[in-house]
């Protein structure tokens, strides 16, 4: 088993092209399997959409922060492919779904977007799985998000989240990736927002069961100023993280429980 491992940039570039390219490298070079970036076509309407009015802030801060230039997609998803990690990148905004299409193998959905039919909708032409955080919902959105992506035809995979920053750790709620009994879907992965000293807590999700891991990754260049720096990890936590996963996944093994070969000496002396 290999978890994939996710490293959300976030706003960490600080909305500098240069320091999108050396995030891409930096999650490389941690082993990441996936970089991802956010992405918005137009800040005033994705404040819109969230109710947050141009006079709070808000669509200032998504456009300098997320309302980066959009031809710069095909250079990152290039710099990515030459580094061996894969680009994604969310939006906010169904009309956005088709820009970053010819560019990402896989669609990330927001917490706060997860209840959106329309971009959820938006998805469905490209045939290709859509990973959503179900953050502030409740087991019953979840079972229905689950239901409408069944009856568009959509491979969707649910990662459990706390939309919290950071995320306290007794919020967590890793329970919800074990195999269940009880005839309820089993989540396949985390979206960790937990503090960014706690460098088990993917691994912790790995022996829990999930399959898909995203943490927050900043440089050593960020501003500290930026919103995302204080739940984001340094360079070193964030591949302290993955190490940690790695560790995990050795640990779970292959879940088929047979007579390991160092068991062999010592299988000498069983009593049948």
């Amino acid at each position: 088993m290999r978890t994939l491992v996710i490293a959300e940039i976030g706003a960490c570039h600080d909305g500098e092209a240069e320091k999108m390219i050396d995030a891409i490298e930096t999650a490389a070079a941690c082993d990441a399997g996936v970089i991802k970036f956010q992405w918005t076509s137009d800040p005033c309407r994705m404040a819109g959409r969230r109710g947050r009015a141009e006079t709070n802030g808000h669509a200032a801060v998504y456009a300098k922060y997320l309302g980066w230039p959009g031809g710069w997609h095909d250079r990152l998803a290039q710099k990515a492919e030459a580094c061996g990690i894969e680009y994604a990148c969310s939006t906010y905004l169904p009309a956005d779904v088709a820009v970053i299409a010819p560019h990402v193998k896989r669609f990330k959905i927001a917490s706060f977007e997860a209840g959106d039919e329309e971009h959820l909708r938006a998805h469905a032409p490209y045939g290709k799985p859509i990973l959503v955080s179900v953050g502030m919902m409740t087991e019953a959105e979840v079972v229905r998000l689950r239901g409408r992506s069944q009856t568009e035809g959509l491979v969707v995979q649910i990662l459990q989240c706390v939309s919290a920053y950071p995320a306290p750790v007794e919020a967590l709620n890793l329970r919800m990736l074990h195999e269940r009994s009880d005839g309820r879907f089993v989540y396949e992965g985390l979206s960790d927002h937990t503090d960014p000293a706690l460098t088990w807590t993917g691994a912790m999700a790995v022996a829990a069961g999930a399959i898909i891991v995203e943490a927050h990754l900043r440089l050593d260049s960020t501003r500290p100023e930026n919103p995302d720096y204080p739940h984001a990890m340094t360079p070193q936590q964030f591949a302290d993280y993955v190490r940690h996963i790695r560790f995990a996944e050795t640990c779970c093994g292959g879940g088929v429980k047979r007579l390991e070969p160092c068991e062999r000496e010592m299988a000498r002396y069983r009593v049948l």
